[in-house]
């Protein structure tokens, strides 16, 4: 449908090339260039504020952990990168970018939606915080806890909130259709399929950045670390990597593994951390003594309120897949009466 839609407004005459100008691509993609050029710049200013640190250990702060604060160089790295992408894609018109933009806005609204959620609950425990032996002071805890939560809601809430809106516009998707023609790869299955991949995609990368923390992770009532842990991980993301490759091809085979994979996985975490506590599994992480007084703080005012939040999380998680379903189930369809 969208084939002969694009071909049929390029071949009629009275829709003339002005009907469907890109301005707005060319500006909100040129913002997308900005907004990545300056979080790669966040990469080097982590190295020079982490080297000044260790320059002056006395100075006010936890000093921070070369291993903790490698992932956050990779992410901000992996971000400037991808928003460049997608900006220059939507300046170009190509209708890759739209579809990815939609489905990377998506991903960070709900993970940026999650993360200020996390963030508020654990916000409380700053004005208690001590930090190289000094409480700080109840004044500075709330500017600080402010503009944390404000930043994490700009970029995690509004930024992917007004592209999916930009983006999710009927003229906008006529002028990517009316400028790229072409039938590609991001056609080839429906924009939630492709949120579902890039959902299980993500979590395979995450899996990787257990191997900056001694690939600590919680296995069904113990904690398995160093080589054990690896194992779990790289099994887990090798998984989800299939999955993720299953279910943009629309195989049913990759929805099932995703569904036994949260499954396993929540189960995992019920029973270990019945047995085992979060402060304790915190103990293992191997974060400096300053970051997770901090840590310890935050969490026990609101451990229960963490551990419902991480029920309804993943029974909204299950439900989304079970939505997905009909998807391959429409599949499997065509597949028999081919």
């Amino acid at each position: 449908m969208t084939e002969v839609h694009a071909t049929e407004v390029t071949e009629n005459e009275d829709s003339p090339e002005k009907t469907y100008p890109k301005t707005g691509l060319v500006i909100v993609g040129i913002l997308q260039v900005l907004l990545g050029s300056l979080a790669a710049l966040v990469a080097p200013m982590m190295i020079i504020g982490m080297v000044a640190a260790k320059a002056h250990p006395d100075a006010s702060g936890p000093t921070p952990s070369v291993a903790m604060m490698i992932p956050g160089i990779i992410i901000y790295l992996g971000i400037g990168a991808w928003l460049i992408w997608m900006g220059i894609g939507s300046i170009k018109a190509r209708r890759w970018a739209r579809s990815l933009i939609l489905v990377s806005s998506w991903l960070g609204l709900v993970t940026g939606l999650g993360g200020l959620v996390y963030m508020s609950l654990m916000m409380p425990g700053m004005s208690s915080s001590v930090v190289n032996g000094k409480e700080i002071a109840p004044a500075t805890a709330a500017v600080m806890k402010w503009v944390m939560l404000g930043f994490m809601a700009s970029v995690g809430v509004i930024i992917p909130g007004i592209l999916i809106l930009f983006y999710s516009r009927k003229n906008v998707k006529d002028t990517f259709e009316h400028r790229d023609p072409r039938i590609i790869w991001t056609d080839k299955c429906p924009l939630p399929i492709l949120f579902l991949s890039g959902l299980c995609a993500g979590g395979a990368l995450s899996m990787l950045n257990l191997g900056f923390s001694n690939w600590i992770i919680p296995f069904f009532g113990i904690i398995l670390s160093g080589m054990a842990g690896a194992t779990v991980a790289v099994v887990t993301t090798l998984l989800l990597g299939y999955a993720a490759w299953g279910i943009y091809k629309l195989d049913i085979k990759a929805w099932w593994i995703a569904i036994w994979i949260a499954v396993a996985g929540a189960f995992s975490m019920v029973i270990t951390f019945s047995q085992v506590s979060l402060l304790e599994f915190l103990d293992k992480m191997g974060l400096p003594a300053q970051q997770l007084e901090m840590l310890k703080q935050a969490i026990a005012i609101n451990e229960v309120a963490i551990e419902i939040l991480f029920v309804v999380q993943f029974a909204v998680y299950i439900g989304f897949l079970l939505y997905m379903k009909k998807y391959f189930s429409v599949q499997s369809s065509r597949e028999q009466h081919a």
